[in-house]
């Protein structure tokens, strides 16, 4: 037929080409001015246009960009979850997640990988990018505290500290038997462990074992952490349904107020950061039965908050009788406490030494309940130093606690308990706050 003057489309050198040649030979010169390009600059990785097939392997390119932020799926992973899942999904909406999706795609041929040598960071680049990790970190945190503070997410989503409302009473500490050692838990104790006031106390000047019956026995107990101390805490918690017995509440609530703030001399500020210990106690069966007429006159009478005459010099003073009630404290394992010797010395010296909770206390009376507050806060200072150096020893006693009405006169006497109960090594970094 002759040459081909025109050069119409398949003709090469005068002669026809076939279309599948004629694609190689396209596809070729389109790799080659490819990698060319590469090799002479290499920020066009970053500008390539996107392909559809993803790398079964990664390139050095993606080795260096994944080495930057492996710091922050390594040490972060569960304060930035939340963060990456979002800002992941918003930028591939937005369409600026494009260079994520390209370095995991080859952008050469379908289905084939080739390694990036020439646009591969050098070691100084690398270097720069594991150095430039912790403003990462910084600028990721940033973006966090920012949301939160616009209040696109709730904060409690986020704090495995969410104040709990309203729980059940005694579900935070479980209950252990007497026999096993466990800690954060508590155990019913006899109330013959305790020592109070004897028959002839006033004359011998000596206390006994109490007898083996108390006015409540324990059935739960709570750690609440707190901002400022919580009074009437029974109001915040679902109490058991217990039905009332006669004039006596069916149940005693007992809540330690407990100070996490440095004592100071000057009791100019009594409240602040601590802890509640909360207690339950319900009303023994054998109340009106074991327990003598004296001493549940004198306990309807606290209740009731009435008054007495006390004698006195010059004169007699009406005095209520809730200032009466006296806490009894005892740890029973001094020896794991790791105390020095001035530490031990005053640990038998004040170990299970009554105190009267006057006047740190309050009282609460409800439908089927009577609250007692013992408030630590305004403890005198001698007493609230001593304490703040053994609240990191708390974790490791066994405390023993209880309450009883002290006996003025002969006919008082002997003391008996009016509740208690064990605390076994109570850490109360691990409990939560009330949501009030």
């Amino acid at each position: 037929m002759g040459l081909c003057g025109s050069r119409p489309v398949g003709c090469v050198g005068g002669r026809l080409v076939p279309a599948g040649k004629r694609n190689r030979r396209r596809r070729r010169r389109s790799i080659k001015r490819r990698t060319s390009s590469l090799k002479l600059d290499s920020s066009s990785v970053h500008n390539r246009p996107q392909s559809t097939p993803t790398c079964a392997g990664r390139g050095s390119v993606d080795a260096a960009w994944f080495d930057s932020t492996s710091v922050l799926d390594s040490e972060f992973d569960d304060e930035f979850y939340s963060f990456r899942d979002d800002e992941v999904s918003t930028e591939s909406e937005n369409g600026k997640g494009s260079e994520a999706v390209e370095l995991n795609n080859c952008g050469l041929l379908p289905n084939t990988c080739l390694p990036y040598l020439a646009a591969g960071p050098s070691v100084e680049k690398k270097r720069q990018i594991n150095q430039g990790a912790p403003n990462l970190r910084r600028k990721a945190s940033s973006k966090l505290s920012f949301k939160l503070k616009e209040g696109h997410n709730d904060p409690t989503t986020f704090s495995p500290r969410a104040p709990l409302q309203r729980p059940i009473a005694g579900t935070s500490v479980p209950h252990c038997p007497l026999e096993k050692r466990m800690p954060n838990c508590w155990s019913p104790i006899d109330p013959s462990v305790f020592k109070v006031r004897g028959k002839n106390y006033f004359r011998d000047k000596k206390k006994e074992f109490a007898r083996n019956c108390a006015a409540y026995y324990p059935i739960g107990a709570d750690v609440f952490l707190s901002q400022r101390k919580v009074d009437h805490i029974a109001r915040f918690v679902e109490l058991p349904a217990i039905n009332p017995a006669g004039d006596v509440p069916s149940i005693l609530v007992v809540n330690v107020q407990v100070p996490l703030y440095p004592a100071t001399i000057f009791q100019g500020e009594n409240d602040g950061e601590g802890m509640s210990v909360v207690m339950y106690f319900k009303l023994s069966e054998s109340y009106s039965k074991e327990l003598p007429s004296s001493f549940q006159e004198h306990f309807t009478k606290l209740i009731n908050d009435e008054v007495e005459r006390v004698r006195g010099f010059p004169l007699d003073s009406i005095v209520p009788l809730r200032e009466r009630l006296k806490i009894i404290g005892r740890a029973a394992n001094v020896e794991d406490l790791h105390l020095s010797a001035a530490e031990r010395k005053l640990m038998n010296a004040y170990n299970e030494k009554p105190v009267l909770s006057r006047p740190q206390h309050e009282f609460y009376l409800g439908e089927k309940y009577f609250e007692i507050d013992l408030d630590m806060h305004r403890f005198s200072y001698i007493s609230r130093k001593g304490f703040e150096s053994f609240i990191d020893r708390l974790k490791l006693c066994i405390l023993d606690f209880g309450l009883t009405i002290q006996g003025n006169k002969a006919e008082d006497l002997p003391e008996h308990m009016l509740c208690c109960i064990r605390l076994n090594e109570i850490d109360y970094s691990t409990y939560k706050s009330l949501g009030i």
